[in-house]
């Protein structure tokens, strides 16, 4: 992710849909330092000339000294329909697993589906920019941080409605619905056990391990849309492909609200799940920062993983400032010593410059850089 879901630009992992291809620059807009598609997955807003945003204006600098030197605050400001901002100073890092970014301009959390459809129309009413998350799991954010709202989906609700049919919010971790399905005797989401994100982020990168991915699985998703309205999309309106899905490229949905699932009964679904976790704990670096596999395998003629041909190249334990190529898996790029996203953003670029010389394979990203701005 996730997840990522929300309009402006990568898949959030989690974030939505793709954009033309563009470079992403430092932070001091020097010579360019990584070249992707980021997956579209903020919303975009151009900014209102004529309506301005109804949050509460800061305190200017000159106006309070003792708002200059008092340092980072958190400033909680109450708004319409009970929505509960915090300003200023909610950092990324502290919503990532890698452990990287700045903070961001607007932050809040929702529980529940009103609470979210209120939150999005609110900021498209003034002109903010917006990207919903999950986990984190698959997020790099920018030194800078982020110039618009930060929500935080927390809709963490699990509905059985029929033999191994489960609906469930997306704010859900995904790993834990994994490890409840297995354990009820239901096959289809083993490998989700060793999955850090959520169910909307899962659904959204159509995620996968062990011969396994969530389409496999996914019955029907309820999104809403930007202008606050709720649909549910049913299999046949589907369309996934490896790591990808239709919602990566839908313009006007603002974010997944839940995901149906439907199993198959199996009595070794346990069995199998330990099997993949223990793989999984023997062959990850599960106790570093990382965002899991930075990159998707190559198409399938290729008969060689993206892990396999970064080692080919010695990359592994390569560093770049804070960021360094894991010593265990070469496709986990860890924050191990105080990474910066220009740090790891020069990390991906060199790696998919060392093997593309080597092998002329193409990487392409699986995690989402979310920049400060999209506009």
């Amino acid at each position: 992710m996730l997840l990522l879901q929300a309009k402006p630009s990568i898949p959030s992992h989690f974030l939505h849909f793709f954009f033309p291809n563009q470079t992403i620059r430092g932070s001091d807009d020097a010579k360019p330092i990584l070249s992707f598609h980021p997956p579209n997955v903020f919303h975009r807003l151009q900014a209102s000339q004529n309506t301005p945003p109804s949050i509460p204006k800061e305190e200017s600098s000159s106006s309070s000294s003792s708002s200059s030197s008092s340092g980072p605050h958190f400033r909680e400001i109450e708004e319409e329909e009970g929505l509960r901002f915090i300003r200023g100073k909610k950092l990324l890092s502290d919503l990532s697993t890698w452990g990287i970014g700045g903070p961001c301009n607007y932050y809040i959390e929702v529980f529940d589906e009103s609470h979210l459809i209120s939150a999005v129309r609110h900021c498209c009413r003034h002109s903010i920019q917006f990207l919903v998350i999950g986990k984190g799991s698959n997020c790099l954010f920018d030194d800078r941080g982020f110039n618009g709202c930060i929500i935080l989906n927390q809709i963490e609700f699990i509905e059985r409605i029929g033999p191994g049919a489960y609906r469930v919010g997306s704010g859900y971790p995904f790993n834990r619905l994994g490890m409840q399905c297995s354990k009820e005797g239901f096959s289809g989401l083993e490998f989700a056990g060793g999955i850090p994100g959520t169910v909307g982020g899962a659904a959204f990168m159509n995620a996968g391990a062990n011969g396994q991915e969530s389409a496999d699985t996914i019955e029907n998703v309820s999104i809403i849309r930007m202008d606050g309205s709720h649909r549910v999309l049913n299999r046949s309106e589907l369309a996934f492909g490896y790591r990808r899905s239709c919602f990566q490229k839908m313009e006007d949905m603002a974010a997944i609200v839940a995901v149906t699932f439907k199993l198959t009964p199996s009595v070794s679904a346990m069995e199998w799940q330990r099997t993949y976790l223990e793989r999984r704990r023997m062959s990850q670096p599960l106790q570093d920062r990382s965002a899991g596999s930075v990159f998707r395998n190559p198409s399938l003629g290729s008969m060689v993983s993206a892990a396999e041909l970064i080692e080919k190249t010695g990359l592994k334990g390569f560093k770049v400032g804070g960021a360094k190529v894991s010593d265990l898996h070469a496709n986990f790029l860890i924050n191990c010593d105080g990474s910066t996203s220009r740090d790891m953003l020069q990390l991906i670029e060199l790696v998919k410059e060392k093997v593309y010389r080597r092998f002329k394979i193409k990487l392409e990203e699986e995690i989402q850089y979310i920049p400060y701005d999209f506009r």
